[in-house]
């Protein structure tokens, strides 16, 4: 993608640099012009198109060119009441670990109550409370 887009604005493929952006900075880099474009699979919201929480800015999205949507990983019984959205019965004790910062985080909080929710701060970090049973499902990207 990044060789499409300098093509096509400097007429060279290979007229671009590469940048590394972490998930918590790829923002502020922008919005301190460290980068000129993200490529990524950044989340488009309403949210970040007037004032996204990092930076406070507002950013311009393009046309989506990829789909993907919520994933539960975990306990079967568990992801099916996450994906059902069930919080009674056998899904009463549904336990959702989400990363901090995230899409997926702002998701389970607008489906969950807090006490269903866990946050982790790395992917490394859910997986041990996945493990460890601080949680029963790890909520995500499907990608």
């Amino acid at each position: 993608l990044c060789r499409a887009v300098a093509a096509v604005i400097f007429g060279d493929p290979q007229s671009f640099v590469g940048v590394l952006v972490t998930g918590s900075t790829r923002f502020e880099q922008l919005n301190d012009r460290a980068v000129d474009l993200l490529l990524s699979g950044d989340t488009h919201t309403i949210e970040r198109e007037v004032n996204e929480r990092t930076t406070g800015a507002g950013f311009t999205f393009s046309s989506p060119y990829y789909y993907d949507g919520m994933a539960y990983f975990g306990n079967e019984t568990f992801v099916r009441c996450a994906e059902e959205e069930k919080r009674f019965g056998e899904c009463a004790s549904l336990l959702v670990c989400a990363k901090e910062k995230t899409t997926s985080l702002d998701y389970v909080q607008s489906h969950f109550p807090p006490d269903f929710i866990k946050v982790g701060s790395t992917n490394q970090e859910r997986t041990e409370m996945l493990f460890n049973g601080t949680c029963n499902v790890i909520a995500g990207d499907r990608s």
